[in-house]
């Protein structure tokens, strides 16, 4: 059970933000504070809900040290089992079309290998999974699309989803990478080895194993852990796992579309599942989201990029010992693992784990030689790099060949490109030491060319032997303000120095013959303002140009597009949860607490699932900070370990995301109101977030209350998108607003000018029980026992109330929830209908409505039956209906919304005190404490003069209080009768 709140504290505002300035940018240095975002969450989720979320995951992970497909050695219902199960499906995604009209199957053509038959038999598998699992609500609509999963209280105004995919790539499937597949026997080229996943030495292989349907599954997984957790959540959660984000079949147009599905303001997202979930069937949009398809903590949307090349010339050295002859950096090496290189052909996103320099020692003796090696074996050893650990390759080796010494690094994971302030490039490495061993030769950088470059790139990127935060730019004169958006810690700017492997042959970036050192660095951008990130490049160019480098032209990258804007509230949770995830058992989550000082948001390189869903939805998944990234390529995988710590940060996401940030939460309708469209009335079309509803409380004084009690005060205001959330917008159209070019609804648009939408809604507060009240009160409470519950709006100094007209049911107007696993909390909802026009007092009116907005061309229903008559059901609903003030596109709260009940006494408890007088008579003074519903206090108090023996019964107020005594001053015991 959770811990009970005082009631003036249950209301309160959990979102926090601050203006502050933000702290240094640095997590690692000594004495440095840590970065920390503007915009913070409190959360929800206590210690020991947390203890009980890991718990169940560990119950359901299904460990185990080998298995194979289907051999049945592991549980199918459990976490590994089941990525197992998934993977054994051959759900890659060949392509083709989908049909242009309903249900729009995909083609099933031996050109795609039979498409829809492979899909459907996965979500099948799906279907019974989740069944099997004991979700108490499993939908699918057609057999080749999309599996929803729900938990929690079904009357629950509010969702939240993670939205994911079940699909794998052709590009992990060429001809060329299913040479490179192994079986579980470590034979390579045997047919199916794709799906014929396995468990071996800690880790699981198989294609889509991170991406995504390893991940989606945990998604599922975490909500089953949920489900038997069985802990307080006030939004319902919803798993929907879609099969063809990677190269499904081609989106029916908009008009297709319309023939069965006709949508107000309609406009098709990019991916095939998003267009299914919220177009074809257009299911309800969340409040709140993310998709398992990218990285931890949070992925808040698209980053720019630019690739310069880094060059020095080495030339100058051509006569001197210990001068540079060659230079390749690939893919790390690692014992008993030759499937590691094939991670290079997943994507050109590979930074440098291997680096070999060789170096001509021609003109250097024995002593020189040994001194090089031994200060470069004491760095190494220094930085924890050597001695290597048994059976593994060490990271730093030297070999001595006539006069050859070749100098190679393997860091022993193979880093991906967009987040490279996890560290670990050898490249990096390989210049860090060989300043140190051109050091101990006592060799200047004046001196030779390879010392200034080393000496360059160990400062820039590995100053005091740390990298970190020297990938975003710390030690590039970039202003502190400009390393991280200040509202959520998101670099602007991150270097992979010699990114881009993908091959597993070493890739050079010297030769004798050029002469020139030359090496590329992807650079990403998720700076807001070309001005910000000119700023910042001019900084780096001069950063690298002093250290005696040439660099091409940076420009002036920004970010590619925002999923979420970057103060909104949900990143905040997201980054919070996962924080608290791994802090909590620093040695279970030991790799990614390891690098906690330098992981913050950030953006990705490419889409995901979260595009389609503006302001709503991020990435929080799979890969977790210093894991390899294994996407569409041969021999993909994820370590056991990491699928168990992901279900974990995941569950723990979920239940905080599906927890009130606020007082209140609102389900929002359509509603046929003579005169008014609500066709904007569409979660999809509305700027609401986890952060929307504000705590209002402040603004609801005594004059207002009178004698009731203040049970919740929310404040709103809602602002209508431009279109569909089905776009990425800059931070640029976020900052305009409805202006032109901007995310919002323009004020110059026709129909905006010559309509008035109104937006039906079912606003529901919150109520937890206080700490004060006990079982009996709290009982009494719930059932209306003490009054009435009543609703009221604050306009301005005005109090007015929402009453249901004589002769029509309050039900119609209001209702009230309990959840059955939170019985410390209740529900309590009132239907309003904002309109965007001026305030001209409240009208009680009835109204058609509903809350399942899907609906059938009428065309289509001329001549075929409903596939779903249940869905769209029209019922009659009460609304108080006013307008919000301004004719703005943003539907706006009064000053508050609020409940009340009148402010009972629930709790009462008499004291006395007995004080001799002269002769045989004592002073008697008996005191009963009432504790109202507000938590207020209110002592009723009598006075009586009585006999030596005080025993009996007295009337006080209201109250019949029995007093016994021992002697004749002495209080025994009291109590009310």
């Amino acid at each position: 059970m959770r811990r009970k709140k005082p009631l003036a504290l249950t209301l309160g505002v959990s979102l926090l933000l601050s203006t502050g300035a933000a702290a240094n940018a640095s997590a690692t240095g000594s004495g440095e504070k840590r970065f920390q975002p503007s915009v913070t969450y409190d959360l929800s989720v206590t210690d020991a809900e947390r203890n009980a979320i890991h718990a169940e995951v560990e119950a359901l992970a299904g460990r185990v040290n080998s298995a194979r497909a289907g051999d049945g050695t592991y549980d199918p219902l459990s976490l590994i089992g089941a990525m197992l199960d998934g993977s054994s499906y051959d759900s890659i995604s060949r392509g083709g079309t989908a049909a242009t009209a309903y249900p729009f199957p995909v083609s099933n053509t031996e050109a795609n290998q039979n498409e829809y038959d492979r899909k459907v038999a996965k979500l099948a598998w799906v279907v019974k999974l989740a069944t099997d699992l004991g979700f108490p609500v499993v939908v699918q609509r057609q057999p080749d699309k999309y599996v929803y999963a729900e938990i929690g209280d079904p009357d629950a105004p509010e969702m939240v989803m993670a939205l994911s995919h079940l699909d794998s790539p052709t590009a992990s499937v060429s001809a060329a990478q299913l040479a490179r597949w192994r079986d579980a026997d470590g034979n390579l080229g045997t047919p199916g080895a794709y799906h014929s996943p396995y468990v071996q030495d800690g880790w699981v292989y198989g294609a889509g194993m991170q991406d995504d349907s390893g991940p989606t599954l945990a998604t599922l997984l975490a909500a089953k852990a949920l489900l038997e957790a069985g802990l307080p959540l006030d939004r319902r959660i919803r798993i929907v796992m879609g099969i063809y984000e990677d190269g499904g079949p081609g989106t029916p147009s908009t008009t297709n579309t319309a023939t069965f599905q006709p949508i107000p303001y309609n406009s098709n997202p990019s991916f095939y599942d998003n267009w299914a979930y919220k177009n074809l069937n257009r299911e309800e949009i969340p409040i709140a989201a993310y998709t398992s398809d990218s990285r931890f903590p949070v992925i808040v949307g698209n980053s720019g990029s630019v690739t310069p090349s880094v060059s020095m010339s080495l030339s100058a050295d051509s006569t001197k010992a210990f001068r540079l002859t060659d230079a390749k950096a690939g893919v790390t090496l690692r014992e008993g693992d030759p499937t590691l290189k094939d991670i290079a052909y997943g994507s050109t996103t590979q930074i440098a784990s291997r680096a070999i320099f060789t170096l001509d020692v021609a003109g250097a003796g024995s002593t020189e030689r040994d001194r090089f090696v031994a200060a470069i074996t004491a760095a190494a050893t220094t930085k924890g790099w050597l001695p290597a650990a048994p059976r593994t390759t060490p990271k730093v080796q030297t070999t001595i060949t006539g006069d050859s010494l070749t100098l190679e690094i393997n860091t022993d994971v193979a880093m991906e490109m967009p987040t490279p302030q996890y560290g670990k490039n050898a490249v990096v490495w390989g210049m860090f030491l060989l300043s140190k061993g051109l050091g101990a030769l006592r060799i200047k950088a004046a001196d030779m060319q390879l010392k200034k470059a080393a000496d360059g790139i160990a400062d820039l990127f590995f100053r005091d032997g740390v990298e970190g935060e020297a990938y975003i730019g710390k030690y590039m004169g970039i202003p502190a303000s400009l390393l991280r958006n200040p509202s959520n810690g998101t670099p602007n700017l991150t270097f992979a120095l010699m990114g881009g492997i993908n091959s597993e042959t070493p890739t050079s970036f010297y030769t004798d013959a050029s002469g020139s050192l030359s090496m590329p660095m992807y650079v990403r951008s998720m700076h807001v303002t070309a001005a910000d990130s000119s700023q910042a490049t001019t900084a780096v160019t001069a950063a690298f140009q002093a250290k005696g480098f040439t660099i091409d032209n940076l420009g002036s990258p920004v970010g590619a597009g925002l999923y979420v804007t970057h103060d909104n509230p949900l990143t905040a949770l997201q980054f919070g949860s996962y924080q608290a995830s791994i802090n909590r058992n620093p040695k279970e989550f030991a790799d990614p607490y390891s690098l906690r000082g330098v992981v913050y948001p950030q953006g990705t390189t490419g889409g995901t699932l979260a595009s389609s869903f503006r302001n709503k939805m991020t990435a929080f998944g799979a890969v977790i900070p210093g894991n390899e990234r294994w996407w569409h390529t041969a021999n993909e995988r994820m370590k056991v370990d990491s699928a168990v710590q992901m279900t974990k940060i995941m569950a723990d996401g979920m239940l905080e995301m599906a927890r009130y940030s606020g007082p209140a939460g609102a389900k929002f309708m359509w509603a046929g109101i003579p005169g008014l469209n609500s066709d904007r009335a569409d979660l999809d079309l509305l700027d609401v977030t986890i952060g929307t509803y504000k705590d209002a409380s402040a603004a609801v004084g005594k004059s207002q209350l009178g004698t009731q009690a203040l049970l919740g005060a929310t404040s709103f205001n809602i602002p209508m998108w431009n279109g569909r959330g089905n776009s990425t917008p800059t931070a640029s159209a976020f900052a305009l607003g409805h202006a032109p070019g901007g995310v919002y609804l323009p004020l110059t648009d026709t129909e905006y000018l010559n309509t008035t939408y109104v937006s039906p809604m079912r606003l529901e507060f919150k109520v937890e029980r206080p700490g004060y009240m006990s079982d009996a009160a709290w009982a009494e409470f719930v059932a209306g026992g003490y009054g009435d519950f009543r609703f009221n709006i604050l306009v301005g100094d005005e109090v007015v109330p929402l009453a249901v007209p004589a002769g029509q049911s309050a039900d119609k107007y209001f209702s009230s929830r309990t959840s059955a696993n939170n019985p410390d909390a209740i529900y309590l909802s009132v239907n309003l209908a904002i309109t965007d026009a001026p305030y001209t007092g409240v009208q009680a009116t009835l109204a058609d409505s509903k809350t399942d907005l899907y609906t059938v061309n009428p065309t289509y229903l001329a001549s075929n039956p409903d596939p779903f008559p249940g869905r769209g059901a029209i019922e009659q609903r009460g609304f108080f209906l006013f307008g919000d003030g301004h004719k703005n596109a943003e539907f706006s709260s009064p000053d508050a919304v609020y409940v009340t009940v009148a402010n009972a006494v629930i709790d009462a408890k008499p004291s006395a005190v007995v004080k001799k007088l002269k002769g045989n008579k004592n002073e008697l003074t008996i005191t009963v404490k009432q504790t109202h519903i507000d938590g207020s206090k209110s002592p009723v108090t009598a006075t009586f003069t009585i006999d030596n023996n005080a025993a009996g019964t007295y009337t006080v107020g209201d109250y019949k209080v029995y007093v016994e005594t021992k002697g004749n001053t002495q209080v025994r015991s009291i109590y009310i009768v």
